[in-house]
């Protein structure tokens, strides 16, 4: 008897140090539709409250920069016919993150953007819109005609807001200040393709598969290992169309009302925050490799080109290795 007793309790306690290992593992995590996309996030700490109260956020922050909610702040200043709108400190934040990035990439990223997005609708049109209704929509793209008086909001001659090339990276970097006050020090916060990573995995770093452009979902052109960081990327093969053997995608160059032609597929951008990573994401794709890669420095952010051909062009700060006919893309000490 006394011999099974003691069995026993040795079973007992290998389940616990089993449980208790793969806490240390593998993270909780948590699934959702929102922001036109999949999120998920991980938490390799255990709190289950935390990650509750981080998918909230996501649903709260959602609403509130949404281009079609009607309660949403960006649906009241669209719609108020050129009338101030007293919008939330988070929006007024955002939207001048958006103007300076604007501002400085010579509006290669432009938040002003919705109308000529809309017209473009590159996921229902299968032919490029004509050129009259371009230019028409080209009128209300300006970001001088965004006023900002403390927080009241006011948009002009008929321009219109679209955020969402800048708005899943803001949300990203709330989440991740709203784990690291619940104690959390080792999370992925994924919000389709906004990826962000807190700390590392248990000493560590996190892996993050960069797409193939135009290859099957979830075929990887190459490994980002990365602690502590966020990376996002902007491509073209992500929405588009094709007419007459060319390609027309989401990204519009609002300086011509067409999406940008040059010979760029995809844009990474890995640094610290990651409303700035999204909107360069864009910024840089328009910019090309050149100018791009001076605007990121501006930011302390590297960036990872992936040209037409395929062809893979590095800032200065990364480094590439080759590990079993895979490439993987590390930060330079």
């Amino acid at each position: 008897m006394t011999k099974l007793i003691s069995i026993f309790l040795i079973v007992i306690l290998l389940c616990f140090s089993l449980t208790s290992c793969e806490q240390n593992i593998y993270p909780i995590s948590a699934t959702e539709f929102l922001m036109s996309t999949v999120i998920k996030i991980s938490i390799y700490d255990g709190n289950i409250d935390a990650l509750n109260s981080a998918i909230e956020l996501c649903r709260y922050y959602d609403k509130l920069l949404s281009k079609t909610e009607p309660s949403s702040d960006i649906y009241k200043v669209n719609n108020s016919n050129g009338q101030p709108i007293t919008v939330s400190n988070d929006t007024v934040e955002l939207i001048n993150k958006a103007l300076e990035i604007s501002e400085k990439s010579d509006n290669a990223f432009n938040p002003t953007v919705l109308q000529l997005v809309e017209l473009w609708d590159v996921k229902n049109r299968t032919i490029p819109p004509n050129k009259s209704d371009i230019e028409n929509a080209l009128k209300s793209v300006n970001c001088n005609s965004i006023k900002i008086n403390g927080n009241q909001v006011t948009a002009l001659d008929n321009a219109k807001l679209d955020l969402g090339g800048i708005a899943k990276g803001y949300i990203a970097d709330k989440v991740k200040a709203h784990l690291i006050e619940s104690g959390i020090t080792s999370a992925v916060i994924n919000l389709g393709g906004n990826t962000m990573l807190l700390g590392d995995k248990k000493g560590k770093p996190f892996t993050v598969g960069i797409q193939k452009p135009f290859g099957q979902n979830g075929e990887t052109i190459a490994t980002l290992e990365l602690k502590d960081k966020t990376c996002v990327t902007s491509g073209i093969y992500q929405q588009y169309f094709e007419y007459e053997n060319k390609i027309y995608h989401h990204i519009i160059n609002t300086a011509t009302g067409y999406p940008f032609d040059n010979n760029i597929s995809s844009v990474t951008v890995i640094t610290d925050n990651s409303a700035t990573a999204d909107g360069l994401s864009t910024a840089c794709l328009g910019l090309g490799i050149e100018e791009g890669s001076k605007l990121a420095k501006q930011y302390s952010a590297e960036l990872i080109f992936i040209l037409t051909d395929g062809q893979l062009v590095l800032t200065d700060g990364l480094t590439k290795t080759t590990h079993k006919n895979e490439t993987i893309i590390t930060i330079k000490n």
